[in-house]
């Protein structure tokens, strides 16, 4: 029990210490707590104000139970595929090879990790169902029971997707490892992933619109598809169980034949995963890790073409860098076509159709701060190779000039294919396009200049045994909160403009941002280049 408790508190020192890293000072801290916080408190808020209007009209239509069935299954999926990834990271790809040496069982090692697993999926469950659960008890007026029973119900929405997604982790791990070379069809398929799940958010934006605009919800819903609904929330046999247990209807049988189930469910996938585990990590670790075994030929190209092929080859260098460089420039115009839709409706009703520039101006600007973002990583993502940039006979000018001009090759096309579908759909006519094209561009090559200087002036290196960067640091989330203000502050400075006077306004509104910022940001970056590069170490 020791040994496996020292585990279980190793896994979490190892959390903290990877998530700490760079962010030794105490106001740094500090900062990421209050930012963390009130990330989390909006992100609550959007959860209430989701479901608060359906909920509502779940309680006029007497399915009060169903919605909490469906609502349950919602949560229990969305935690499958958050513990799916989180497990297989845990289990198979963390850079813990060092445990196997310590003179402790396999199962405590095994068990310690599923602890730890489970611990942050319950709180991930946590921040899902707490708030519609109190709410839902407030609305239907649940007596002091329905309150005594919210955290062991919470506990019982965990269990089910976190046994399943210790089981999904090995095939996933087998899927991720054999896709790990292959970046053509991985970004192929996290494209198709993301465009779908946008596709879904959008339906069900819709829908949520749709329920908020209607003041009488038993309009939108015929007798034959409360009939419907409750039929085939009657076919899910666990989410059953839990409504019962949450409502206190038949609730010592349910509650024993959940807990049966689940006791059957976790024996199996322990006997399963105490089985395969260690066979896995060993064949892992002892497979080779290189990543290209072709042999390429030396090819003669000017400083520019080489540096540029290279910063090409760099996109593909790993899944984890294409996903963030190209996935989110390729599904803007369809993330910007389906947003321009749905808020369109909504505002032409409001204001009318002149917000509709202005609307697609915050909507771009949004969506491509996104994959801009990345630019914040442009000299921390060399990692310990960054002594290279400094040994070969290039100038640092060139070399960021290059790297500019690679994020502009990325992110221009998509701000192109993105107006032409408004035009396309005609949100926009081509003039109108034409002009936004062109604002954003220039609203865009100035938030590419400040993500680099960031970059450059406090450099993060944050990078794992394979010299890949896994994940983002403090520049990308400054870049990220950069783009979004100057995406809100543009955005409705135009929408507002446009609405009290005109069109040619708004436009005077964007070009006069966006000329001064990007002059602004484009000269702050070379200004003294060479010296704020000669202060970088790793």
């Amino acid at each position: 029990m020791r040994e496996y408790l020292t585990l279980v508190k190793l896994e979490f020192l190892n959390g903290a210490k990877r998530a700490n890293k760079k962010s030794t000072k105490v106001l740094s801290l500090i900062f990421k707590l209050v930012l963390g916080l009130a990330v989390f408190a909006l992100f609550e808020v959007l959860i209430l104000f989701a479901f608060n209007s359906i909920l509502n009209m779940a309680i006029q239509t007497t399915l009060e139970g169903e919605f909490l069935i469906f609502f349950v299954l919602i949560v229990q999926v969305v935690q499958l595929l958050f513990g799916v990834g989180l497990t297989t990271k845990t289990l198979f790809f963390s850079p813990d090879e060092d445990k196997l040496k310590l003179p402790v069982s396999g199962t405590a090692i095994l068990l310690s990790k599923m602890t730890y697993l489970f611990i942050k999926e319950l709180v991930f469950s946590l921040v899902l169902s707490l708030p519609i659960l109190i709410m839902f008890g407030i609305k239907t007026g649940a007596g002091v029971g329905f309150y005594l029973m919210v955290i062991p119900d919470i506990l019982l929405i965990a269990i089910v997707p976190f046994f399943l997604s210790l089981l999904l982790s090995i095939p996933a791990m087998y899927i991720v490892s054999f896709l790990r070379n292959k970046f053509v069809i991985t970004l192929i398929l996290y494209v198709a992933f993301v465009a779908a799940g946008f596709y879904v958010y959008i339906a069900i934006l819709k829908v949520v619109m749709t329920i908020l605009q209607t003041s009488n919800f038993t309009s939108l819903i015929s007798d034959g598809a409360v009939f419907k609904i409750k039929n085939a929330a009657s076919n899910m046999f666990l989410q059953v169980l839990f409504r019962n247990v949450a409502t206190q209807s038949h609730f010592l049988p349910s509650l024993f034949v959940y807990l049966s189930v689940c006791l059957v469910i976790g024996g199996l996938v322990f006997i399963f995963s105490n089985k395969w585990y260690f066979r896995i990590l060993v064949a892992n670790l002892e497979s080779p890790n290189g990543t290209f075994s072709k042999e390429t030929q030396i090819k003669h190209r000017s400083v520019q073409g080489a540096l540029l092929n290279r910063e090409f080859l760099n996109i593909f260098r790993s899944v984890n860098y294409s996903f963030q460089y190209l996935t989110v420039a390729i599904t803007t115009p369809l993330m910007v076509y389906f947003s321009s839709a749905i808020a369109s409706n909504v505002g032409i009703d409001q204001l009318g159709q002149g917000i509709l520039p202005g609307l697609s101006v915050l909507v771009l600007i949004m969506f491509l701060s996104v994959g801009s973002s990345f630019a914040a990583t442009s000299v921390t993502r060399e990692g310990e190779n960054f002594f290279h940039s400094k040994i070969i006979p290039v100038t640092f000018r060139k070399q960021i000039a290059i790297k500019f001009l690679m994020y502009c090759i990325v992110i221009i096309p998509s701000i192109l294919l993105s107006c032409l579908g408004l035009v396309i759909g005609e949100f926009l006519s081509l003039a109108e396009a034409l002009i936004i094209f062109a604002g954003v561009s220039i609203v865009m090559i100035g938030n590419i200049a400040k993500s680099i200087d960031i970059d450059i002036k406090k450099p993060k290196f944050i990078y794992v045994g394979s010299k890949e960067m896994v994940g983002t640091n403090a520049n990308v989330s400054t870049s990220l909160g950069i783009g979004f203000i100057t995406a809100t502050l543009v955005g409705v400075a135009s929408i507002v403009v446009s609405f009290i006077y005109s069109l040619p306004a708004s436009t005077i509104v964007l070009f006069g941002f966006a000329v001064p910022f990007c002059a602004i940001e484009v000269f702050k970056l070379f200004y003294k280049l060479e010296q704020k590069y000669q202060r970088i170490e790793v």
